[in-house]
């Protein structure tokens, strides 16, 4: 049977991992995604977090990618707590459902916790994410940056009461503030996709 190994990704194989998940996201939350250029960002930004961008192998090819950059939760008082953040996640399309992905998380999770923060953070679908953990963000009265809260927004301590008295607004970098129009312009280094309007977009 196969072995999924998961390492650091190479920063050669940078526009790889960036296809993988291209074809993950594209027309899935919006016509096109902007979540490849988010990966590709990544490592440029003061968020970034050192062994905490992921590559799945299996059989030597690349079929899951991985990424965990810093947040910070700040309290009403302003005193900030440094937190993880994850996405994205990606596996090929046609290995999806076979537990990469999990792997990949569960990594990040361990990587996470060895780094020492108390809780990592996401934006998922929380019949998959409760799997491994996560829970409504507000159980910590942790909110996104705009004061809200719902059910895809989610997190889970990296270590028991971890989280206890951390609430405030989570603010995440930079990076997951790109637009269309910077992620078209990236994505003309790869073949070119039709952008499509589909019902699981908002």
């Amino acid at each position: 049977m196969s072995e999924i190994i998961i390492t650091t990704l190479d920063p050669q194989r940078r526009h790889d991992a960036a296809g993988i998940v291209r074809d993950a996201f594209w027309d899935l939350y919006r016509p096109g995604c902007v979540e490849h250029l988010i990966l590709d960002l990544a490592h440029t930004a003061p968020e970034y977090l050192p062994g905490l961008e992921l590559a799945a192998d299996l059989d030597g090819d690349l079929v899951g990618v991985g990424l965990a950059t810093s947040a910070t939760v700040i309290a009403a008082d302003g005193r900030p707590t440094a937190v993880a953040y994850l996405g994205p996640l990606a596996v090929t399309p046609e290995h999806q459902r076979t537990g990469i992905g999990g792997a990949l998380l569960r990594e990040l999770l361990r990587r996470c916790t060895v780094l020492g923060l108390p809780g990592a953070f996401l934006y998922g679908d929380p019949g998959y994410y409760g799997r491994f953990g996560f829970a409504d963000a507000a159980k910590w009265s942790v909110t996104t940056p705009d004061g809200a809260n719902f059910d895809a927004f989610q997190g889970v301590e990296l270590r028991p009461g971890a989280l206890d008295g951390v609430g405030g607004r989570l603010v995440e970098s930079s990076i997951f503030e790109v637009t269309t129009e910077q992620a078209d312009a990236f994505d003309s280094g790869f073949p070119p996709r039709e952008k499509h309007v589909t019902d699981t977009q908002f």
